[in-house]
């Protein structure tokens, strides 16, 4: 038995109940405490808020002082560190940090991370199609010059001009120009995740590519016999072939001829879906069959198993309150490039409070299926990181199952 004596048994239960009696003693002294306390009219707790908002620049005003990077990771200056991406061997700070500050956090994120070499700023949104810092127009020169327009700002390290870095995800590199070229180090779980939906023998589009991790990660990673990425942005186009050059030569790669089955396509993303779309079909099941046995890799490839489109974000014309079209344009152009049974892992851009479901976004997919005689089948609601503060970045996989 458990007590061999009924003297331990007596002893044990005497000692919880001890243990029990002194926890709601402690209870009932603090609910006590609680009730106690002093009801703050209204104007006193806005009081207290103008204290402690005078309390945290008081706070900020010390940290400016601190000159070096050991005192500032010890002070309060810690909680007005800006967040950051690493990119190869560049970090990234999302927002531009106060002037006073800027070499400290430069050094203080190069001390932490010694394989960091250069630290830059961003000092405005991405806006445009290429969803970049620095149109493609300016000049490369003009990165240090012009600190005022251009977009990122260096604060630490030598001088590279072009800014470009290659970025190791999960033993696939990419090539990044950060002043010209989107890419978010963030969505890297999310692009295992979409490589983990990906079947043998698929056919994938992925479009708005940027500089091909998500292409490359499905060719590295999975058996899809092809994948054809679409990019607009010609910087990001070029960075994608030498990324997929680099797919080459990488022997971590576990799937045979990831490279080879990899296709870069620099063109509009539209324009690509149309002029398949006009000498394509949607095809029934055995239809389907047939033309899989035809296809090979010399044949240009008509029909998808499966479409990526991690579509930009069009500001403040997108999102629950936006005006915009919301990318529906691109979803009229993808669902006939969609097989029978096809899946398509559709970005939108949705407030907080509209997760888990989107409905609004669920709603805009199914409607656009019925105006084109198609029948849809969702499969999931992801939550693929957020954008701005209470705004997410959402991911809708949806399957088109069969002519209406």
């Amino acid at each position: 038995t458990l007590f061999p004596t009924h003297g331990q048994k007596q002893w044990l239960q005497q000692l919880v109940n001890e243990r029990h009696a002194r926890n709601w003693k402690k209870i009932d002294r603090f609910v006590e405490g609680v009730r106690s306390m002093p009801i703050q009219p209204i104007d006193r707790v806005e009081e207290l808020r103008e204290e402690y908002s005078m309390m945290m620049n008081m706070m900020s005003s010390a940290s400016s002082s601190i000159t070096t990077p050991d005192t500032f990771q010890s002070t309060s200056a810690s909680i007005l560190r800006p967040r950051y991406d690493v990119l190869g061997d560049v970090a990234l700070l999302n927002t531009l940090p106060p002037a006073d500050q800027k070499t400290i956090i430069a050094q203080t994120i190069m001390k932490q991370n010694k394989a960091i070499r250069i630290v830059v700023a961003r000092t405005s949104s991405l806006s445009g199609p290429e969803r970049a810092p620095i149109s493609s127009n300016n000049n490369h020169n003009d990165l240090i010059s012009n600190e005022n327009n251009l977009g990122i700002q260096l604060l630490a390290g030598p001088k590279r001009s072009p800014l470009i870095t290659s970025h190791c995800e999960h033993g696939i590199k990419c090539v990044i120009d950060i002043e010209r070229t989107f890419f978010s180090p963030r969505m890297g779980n999310e692009r295992i995740r979409i490589c983990q939906s990906v079947a043998r023998g698929e056919h994938v589009l992925v479009l708005f590519c940027g500089v091909g991790m998500d292409a490359m990660q499905i060719a590295g990673r999975t058996e899809a016999s092809r994948i054809v990425a679409v990019e607009l942005n010609p910087i990001a186009a070029e960075c994608a072939r030498r990324g997929k050059r680099m797919l080459e030569r990488n022997r971590t790669v576990k799937c045979p001829g990831a490279a080879q089955r990899l296709e870069i396509v620099e063109c509009d993303a539209l324009e690509y879906m149309h002029g398949i779309s006009n000498t394509n079909q949607i095809y029934s099941p055995k239809q389907e069959q047939e033309h899989d046995k035809a296809s090979d890799l010399d044949c240009p490839v008509r029909i998808f198993d499966r479409i990526l489109a991690p579509r930009p974000k069009e500001g403040s014309m997108d999102g629950d309150l936006g005006k915009g079209d919301h990318g529906l344009p691109f979803l009229k152009a993808l669902l006939p490039l969609l097989k029978h049974q096809g899946e398509c892992h559709w970005y939108d851009f949705a407030a907080d409070h509209e997760m888990p479901t989107c409905e609004r976004t669920k709603l805009l997919i199914q409607n656009t299926c019925h105006e084109m005689g198609l029948h849809v089948e969702f499969i999931g609601v992801h939550n693929a990181g957020s954008v701005a503060k209470r705004q997410l970045r959402v991911c809708v996989d949806f399957r088109i199952l069969t002519k209406i």
